[in-house]
């Protein structure tokens, strides 16, 4: 029967194999909180469209109409983060050239 007391405990605190546990649960947190920020953000979107459309409704709008704002809106969001990235992507760009010349 195998038993605790044999494994050779001061091995497994080895430099190379703390760095590895290290980097490998960096990792794990990283891509978890991603996914529940990714997961966040959708459920968010879902819960402001939603009210949107109920006071759209309430107001008496026709449902092509709320249709139609929703998917500007949609465009707009899509456009906007395009916008964001080629900022940053320039921004970046800006840099190197700074500290290459």
């Amino acid at each position: 029967m195998f038993m605790l007391a044999e494994i050779n405990w001061n091995g497994l605190f080895r430099p190379e194999i703390m760095v590895f546990v290290c980097v490998f649960g960096f990792l794990t947190i990283v891509g978890v909180f991603r996914a529940i920020t990714t997961a966040w953000k959708a459920v968010e979107k879902s819960r402001i469209e939603t009210r949107l459309k109920e006071q759209m409704l309430a107001g008496g709008y026709s449902a092509d109409d709320i249709e139609r704002v929703i998917k500007a809106t949609a465009s707009e969001a899509e456009d906007a983060e395009k916008a964001i990235r080629a900022h940053h992507e320039g921004r970046s760009q800006e840099i190197k050239a700074r500290h290459a010349g």
